[in-house]
């Protein structure tokens, strides 16, 4: 087994470097930025669990045609505006031809249950909207587990 192994790296050794597969660059598109869009924010709570939510209308009236705008959400350490704040998180949105505009919001998880995190694209009304809930925070257990003796 070595014998091969010994061999197989000999090989490697003796020939000639190959040049990497060219790849297609990808350039970004170089559109030119006319602005921030409009937005409303709102907060709230969901009646029956009390989960803090977040409502979200961005404004998007000179939108490219054809185009739907996009968000994403950021880790406090991905970004390079400020000091990272394991406290928070950043909410981006973008769409040609506005600026990518971001949102601080607490670093908690956010619930992706059906009717929980709703996004919607009024293309009549160039209105982008989202709407996300927190989960709530366990509660810490008044006891030792179940099944556990102390």
């Amino acid at each position: 087994v070595h014998g091969v192994a010994r061999r197989a790296a000999k090989e490697r050794a003796e020939q000639p470097m190959q040049p990497a597969p060219l790849r297609k660059k990808i350039e970004p598109r170089k559109t030119v930025k006319i602005g921030r869009p409009g937005y409303q924010v709102t907060k709230s709570r969901l009646p029956g669990t009390g989960q803090r939510t977040l409502h979200f209308t961005i404004h998007y009236p000179e939108i490219e045609e054809q185009l739907q705008p996009r968000h994403r959400f950021m880790s406090a350490y991905e970004q390079r505006k400020e000091a990272p704040d394991k406290h928070v998180q950043y909410l981006l949105f973008a769409a040609e031809p506005y600026e990518t505009i971001a949102f601080k919001i607490p670093n908690l998880e956010i619930d992706k249950e059906p009717g929980r995190f709703l996004t919607a694209w009024d293309e009549a009304k160039q209105i982008f909207t989202l709407q996300l809930s927190f989960r709530p925070r366990s509660a810490p257990p008044d006891g030792p587990p179940e099944g556990v003796v102390m």
